[in-house]
């Protein structure tokens, strides 16, 4: 944990503040006017709260979020009389922030306990939080009171993408596009498009903006679309350049997230998937203002969401749009995936999802649907040794619950699984009584 600093007069302070503003501290906050986490101090001390001292296990007050994503049904089927044409599988993890100890050298069985489930869709798909960017230095570059600057390797976009075998689709669109302003942004395309990858989220002209990637696998096209909610407080002019469409805000315009629909729909998409960055760090369920423009979004056409930003995860919701009736898949936020937060507890338990999707026809017309989805929850492992090296992997929380003395985990580490099973992988990310497999 060496290259990893924690702000202890920030730790102080929060400890201070929590109690004199203990509901603000201690529950989620209902937004108001336009989100701003870098030019308050109580916020600035709110994030240094859920980071390192307790993060955020309930619902905004009186929301009954709780309860409702406890009752969901996450049983995805094809209508009665559906036809089946064509069939596609997707999986997809959270956010990829390959700075601090996640290099080359501590990362060589990074994904082995879980490539078959990840590697094995036909398109496997992650959040790409970093530039890589040859110019920049690399790794977590901080500095006083402003959000951390993420750079990686392009040794470690090689690991992603493991041979041809690994990650096919990355969104760009995050907090971190701009750490490195115009020049780190293209560069990170530039390297994307030299390794063959499909990618979305951050452009290179207006044009390119307007339109939408389109994946043609196995006789279904799929639109990715990809959004961020924010730049950490970075300014630019050049808005093209990022898909921001801030989610966090009191209000919000979809309007770009509408072109592109319409765009998907022109170009003959079966199926619409959206990577929203956005909501709250370190708070294991979404506000009720995100959740709205969620359903919003599946109004307007999107069929499958891919939250990301909190650093933990969060519940998921299939969700019948009221116009076609379509059933959508919502998921909150990912949590994190090649990351590394040693100290926040929640930040360790992560999952990756895997659907099928098909193609056919339904009484005579042409019709798409989810028909499976599946549900791999995983434990991020530093494997630190001794010599201040780790053997960084990615461990199927099973295996590990069951047997915690196989791995390189802390003494610590194995005393807090029991409470990551019941408290939050059983108790709030994954619905009542849900088999995930």
């Amino acid at each position: 944990m060496k290259q990893y600093k924690v702000n202890t007069l920030g730790c102080f302070l929060a400890r201070i503040y929590s109690v004199l503003f203990w509901d603000e501290f201690h529950y989620p906050q209902p937004i108001k006017g336009r989100y701003d986490v870098t030019g308050s101090l109580k916020e600035k001390l709110k994030w240094v709260y859920k980071i390192w001292i307790k993060q955020l296990e309930v619902a905004e007050k009186g929301s009954g979020i709780e309860a409702y994503f406890a009752a969901q049904d996450l049983r995805f089927s094809p209508p009665e009389g559906f036809e089946r044409e064509a069939a596609l599988s997707l999986s997809a993890g959270g956010d990829l922030m390959a700075v601090d100890v996640l290099t080359e050298a501590n990362t060589p069985n990074l994904f082995d306990d879980i490539r078959d489930f990840y590697f094995g869709a036909d398109i496997t798909c992650a959040n790409l939080e970093s530039t890589v960017y040859t110019a920049a230095p690399l790794g977590r570059n901080s500095i006083p009171n402003m959000p951390a600057k993420m750079n990686t390797s392009e040794g470690m976009l090689d690991r992603f993408l493991a041979g041809g075998a690994g990650i096919d689709y990355f969104s760009t669109a995050n907090n971190h596009s701009y750490d490195y302003g115009e020049a780190g942004l293209l560069a990170t395309l530039d390297i994307l498009e030299q390794k063959g990858c499909w990618f979305s989220g951050t452009n290179r002209t207006p044009e390119q903006q307007e339109d939408v990637l389109i994946v043609e696998k196995n006789g279904i096209k799929t639109a990715f679309l990809a959004y961020t909610f924010d730049m950490n407080g970075n300014q630019y002019e050049k808005k093209h350049l990022i898909n921001e469409v801030r989610f966090n805000d009191e209000t919000v315009d979809i309007s770009l997230v509408r072109r592109h629909i319409q765009r998907a729909k022109e170009k003959g998409a079966d199926l619409i998937v959206a990577s929203c960055h956005w909501g709250w760090e370190f708070e294991m369920y979404p506000h009720k203002n995100i959740m709205e423009v969620a359903h919003l979004l599946a109004e307007e056409g999107v069929d499958v969401i891919l939250g990301g930003h909190p650093h933990v995860a969060q519940p998921m919701e299939r969700y019948t749009a009221k116009g076609d009736g379509r059933q959508c898949l919502i998921i909150y936020s990912l949590g994190d995936f090649v990351s590394y937060h040693p100290l926040t507890p929640n930040s360790k338990l992560t999952y990756v999802v895997r659907f099928q999707v098909e193609k056919g026809t339904l009484r005579g017309t042409g019709h798409t649907c989810i028909t499976q989805l599946e549900v791999l929850p995983v434990y991020i492992a530093a494997g630190e040794k001794a010599d201040g090296t780790c053997d960084f992997r990615l461990l199927q929380f099973e295996k590990v619950l069951m047997s915690p003395g196989h791995y390189a985990l802390t003494e610590g580490e194995r005393r807090d699984l029991p409470r990551l099973d019941q408290a939050l992988l059983r108790g709030i990310i994954l619905p009542r009584g849900w088999e995930h497999r």
